[in-house]
C-alpha cells in the first residue's frame, strides 16, 4: 500500500506508516529544516518544501507513476483548533484544513488518516469535527474517530491526540486499536506501560555543557533495544551551558519538586507550577513540548541530574529511533521532536487498516 503524508512535520507519522510496511512515496512540509529532516531519514519518499496551497497533488502522484494512492494521512496545524491559545474560528491558518480535505478529494484514496490534538472534536462546539464528518461522507466514507493516549500503545510519554479514520465505504470497517499497555500487566495480554526511565536509563548522565557519544550500558529492555536498533555512537545526547543561576537553581530542586521548592529569591516573579519541575522516573513522561530543553519550560527537568532532557532524551520519549538523523540548530531540533507525531500512532492504525484484508 502507498501513503501521501500532508504536514509531515520531521516525518513522526511517516515513520510509523512505515514501520507497518505502508510505503509513503509522497510527503508536504513547508518548513525547511523539518523537510530536510523528513528527506534525510526517508530517502524514497518525494518531500515537497513548499505552501499546501501551491501543489498539484496530483500531478506528483502521477509523475512517480502511480495512478491512485491508498492512504492520505496528516494532521493540519492545531493553533486554530488548539485547546491552548485563541481558539479563533476565523483563524486563517485554518484554511489547512480545507487543504487537506482538497487534497483527500482530488487523491481519492481508499483511507484517510487524520489526526490533530486532543480538544479537536470540542472546538466551537465541535463544528471543526461535524464539518470533517461530512465532509468525508460527501467523499463516501465512513469514519471512526476518537482520543488515542500513546502511554497506552507503549509511549513511555501521555501524550493524547484526536484521530479519525476514514475508509471507504465499500470496504471492510476499521476500527481503532485496543489498548496494549494499562497501569500494570495484567491477564489479558497487556503490557505494563513504559516510563521515562524505561527509555533513557542507558544513557550517560550529563552536566552543564557536556555532550556524550557513548552509551551508559547495554541495552536495559526491549524499548531501548529496539530505539539503539544497531546504532553504536551516540547523537544529540547534549546540555545547554547554563549559568551560576541557573545551577544553582537546579541543584536546589527536589526529587518530584518544581519552583515552588525554590528559595524566594530564586522564584521567579511570576510563573507557573510547574516550571524548573524534576520529571518522575516511574511513570510515563508528561506530553514533552518544544522547549523540553529548558529547564523553565513545562516539568523538563531530569529525574536525577541538574539539567533538563537533551535532544536524544526527547527524541526517545517521542518514540524516534537513535540512528533518525535531525537536521538545524538544537533549538530547531528540539522543535521538530517537540512537535511531532509520535511514530506509534502511525504504526498502530495502519495496522488496524491492514487488518481488514
Amino acid at each position: 500500500m502507498i501513503a501521501v503524508e500532508l504536514f509531515a512535520g520531521a516525518g513522526g507519522l511517516s515513520l510509523g506508516l512505515e514501520k507497518a510496511k505502508i510505503k509513503v512515496v509522497l510527503a508536504n512540509e513547508i518548513e525547511p529544516d523539518f523537510a530536510k529532516t523528513l528527506s534525510i531519514n526517508h530517502p524514497n519518499t518525494k518531500v515537497l518544501c513548499n505552501d499546501i496551497h501551491n501543489i498539484e497533488f496530483e500531478k506528483e502522484v502521477s509523475s512517480l507513476g502511480y495512478g491512485s494512492v491508498d492512504i492520505v494521512s496528516g494532521g493540519p496545524p492545531c493553533q486554530g483548533f488548539s485547546t491552548v491559545g485563541s481558539k479563533n474560528k476565523k483563524d486563517p491558518r485554518n484554511s489547512l484544513f480545507y487543504e487537506f480535505l482538497r487534497v483527500v478529494a482530488v487523491l481519492n484514496p481508499n483511507f484517510v488518516l487524520f489526526e490533530n490534538v486532543s480538544g479537536f472534536k470540542r472546538m466551537y462546539q465541535g463544528e471543526a469535527y461535524k464539518c470533517l464528518k461530512n465532509e468525508l461522507a460527501g467523499l463516501g466514507f465512513q469514519i471512526s474517530s476518537g482520543i488515542l493516549e500513546a502511554s497506552n500503545y507503549g509511549l513511555p510519554q501521555k501524550r493524547q491526540r484526536t484521530i479519525v479514520l476514514g475508509w471507504k465505504k465499500h470496504l471492510n470497517p476499521v476500527l481503532l486499536p485496543e489498548p496494549s499497555h494499562g497501569e500494570f500487566d495484567t491477564f489479558f495480554g497487556n503490557k505494563r506501560k513504559l516510563t521515562l526511565m524505561d527509555a533513557i536509563s542507558d544513557l550517560p548522565p550529563l552536566i552543564s555543557g557536556q555532550s556524550s557519544d557513548n552509551y551508559l550500558t547495554e541495552p536495559q529492555n526491549e524499548y531501548q533495544l529496539n530505539m539503539r536498533r544497531n546504532t553504536k555512537i551516540l547523537t544529540e545526547h547534549n546540555v545547554a551551558n547554563y549559568g551560576e543561576k541557573m545551577r544553582r537553581v537546579l541543584s536546589l530542586i527536589p526529587p518530584g519538586g518544581s519552583v515552588g521548592d525554590l528559595p524566594d529569591d530564586l522564584k521567579p516573579k511570576s510563573f507557573f507550577a510547574n516550571t524548573y519541575a524534576r520529571l518522575f522516573p516511574n511513570s510515563p513522561s508528561p506530553t514533552i513540548t518544544r522547549n523540553f530543553g529548558t529547564p523553565s519550560s513545562s516539568r523538563c527537568v531530569h529525574p536525577f541530574q541538574d539539567r533538563a532532557l537533551s535532544t536524544r532524551e526527547g527524541a526517545r520519549l517521542q518514540g524516534f529511533p537513535d540512528d533518525y538523523i535531525f537536521y538545524g540548530s538544537k533549538g530547531s531540533k528540539n522543535l521538530q521532536i517537540g512537535n511531532a507525531v509520535p511514530p506509534i500512532f502511525g504504526e498502530i492504525v495502519a495496522r488496524q487498516i491492514l487488518s481488514t484484508f
